[in-house]
């Protein structure tokens, strides 16, 4: 039997069809395979490249702790503390530096009224009853808080430390003159140590309470048949 001949125009696609299944092939198995490889290797020369990179910087060489440096103590700043907050209250010579810190700043002082230091924080409190316009008492404050101060971190002291608890202030009923009243505090120094010194020392026991006992209340009743006998 005679097999029938392929049109040509099937030849030739059949030709054509199996050249492209052979690239595709050939693409799948050989090319593409390839281009994997080449980027593998590209990320492995990137890698070694930073590597290299790394390797060329200079090293940091980790720098020593440094200790903090410690304040230095000049005999001046001790002068100065002892200045601004003295050992003791010195009523006398406080008084006179508020007189004069007072009269100063162009204010009439009405009355100075301390109060007693208080043992436990060294802090005396002063009551200042003053009369002037409102600059020359923004003055006096101003005189006041300036007495001590830091610049640029120097202590810098030209009398007793003073902090203002309060400031209060009235007309006076005369032109722009003001009745103040300015609250404050003066301290000394090494009251609260001691204070707390002496509320941790222990206090000896009491060995003789019952002999204590009976003198005490024999004692009472014969001073006074003693007093009502002269």
């Amino acid at each position: 039997m005679r097999r029938k001949k392929l049109p040509k125009s099937t030849a030739i696609a059949l030709i054509v069809g199996g050249d492209l299944v052979l690239l595709l092939l050939g693409w799948f198995m050989l090319v593409s395979p390839q281009r994997a490889t080449a980027r593998s290797n590209a990320t492995a020369v990137q890698a070694t490249e930073v590597q290299i990179e790394q390797a060329r910087a200079p090293v940091v060489q980790p720098s020593a702790v440094t200790q903090p440096k410690q304040p230095e103590i000049r005999t001046a700043y001790l002068y100065k503390l002892s200045k601004a907050m003295p050992t003791t209250t010195d009523m006398p010579n406080l008084l006179l530096e508020l007189t004069q810190v007072v009269r100063s700043a162009g204010v009439q002082l009405l009355q100075i009224s301390p109060t007693p230091t208080d043992p436990l924080t060294g802090a005396t409190s002063i009551t200042l009853s003053v009369s002037g316009d409102f600059y020359s008492v923004t003055d006096l404050l101003y005189r006041l808080r300036s007495l001590v101060a830091v610049h640029n971190g120097v202590l810098d002291v030209s009398g007793r430390l003073f902090s203002i608890t309060s400031v209060s202030l009235t007309p006076s009923g005369t032109g722009r003159t003001l009745n103040g009243s300015v609250v404050l505090s003066a301290y000394t120094f090494g009251a609260a140590a001691a204070a707390a010194a002496a509320a941790a020392t222990p206090v000896p026991a009491d060995t003789s309470g019952s002999t204590t006992g009976t003198t005490t209340t024999t004692t009472p009743a014969a001073s006074a048949d003693t007093a009502i006998g002269h």
